[in-house]
């Protein structure tokens, strides 16, 4: 399993990278927009850690 950890609490978790990132952009795009236009798919990765 893999995750991110969102800096409000929230954890994105998923089987692939892509998946755990599609779940992270779904949570920025409702509870932090602007955040979403500013972070990339390379930060995104950075951030992904191993469960």
């Amino acid at each position: 399993m893999k995750l991110i950890r969102c800096e409000c609490g929230y954890v994105a978790r998923g089987d692939s990278d892509d998946q755990v990132i599609g779940m992270i952009r779904g949570h920025m795009s409702t509870d932090h927009p602007a955040l979403l236009e500013s972070v990339s798919r390379e930060d995104l990765i950075s951030w992904i850690q191993a469960d």
